[in-house]
């Protein structure tokens, strides 16, 4: 059965958590070779609101630890999007099917890529092939 659809959607998925892969991976770059502790102080410093050194402190590590769990489910995304193409490429849809579900499911900080795996992930394993009729005469 051709399964045209589910392999597109595939590759767009696989594209668009390679690109927030790359941007994300910039945004932590650039985020750690500037001290962002001091220039959130220096910010809060100019405002007339009052928070403590350990506030600031415990949200730009909690931000950082956000930014880096959303690489992780990124390159996560990667993997199980390409394995699944090469599954639906092998003919096996419903493993590429629930690979491309747990995937979706993994890229829960991401929503373009998790629909982009979730409705083909999901058309993998509702879809069934037509069954051929004979005609006798």
């Amino acid at each position: 059965m051709k399964r045209t659809w589910e392999y597109v959607l595939s590759i767009i998925g696989v594209s668009i958590a390679a690109i927030f892969l790359i941007v994300t991976i910039i945004a932590a770059v650039y985020l750690n070779s500037v001290d962002l502790k001091e220039m959130v102080d220096y910010s809060l410093m100019t405002d007339s609101q009052e928070f403590s050194s350990s506030e600031i402190d415990m949200s730009v590590k909690f931000f950082m630890g956000l930014l880096w769990a959303g690489i992780i489910s990124l390159f996560i995304a990667l993997a199980g999007g390409l394995i699944a193409i090469f599954l639906l490429k092998g003919g096996k849809a419903k493993g590429a099917g629930i690979l491309l579900i747990i995937t979706g499911i993994l890229t829960i900080f991401h929503v373009w890529p998790l629909i982009f795996f979730i409705i083909p992930g999901i058309m993998c394993l509702v879809r069934k092939p037509r069954e051929t009729v004979e005609v006798i005469e």
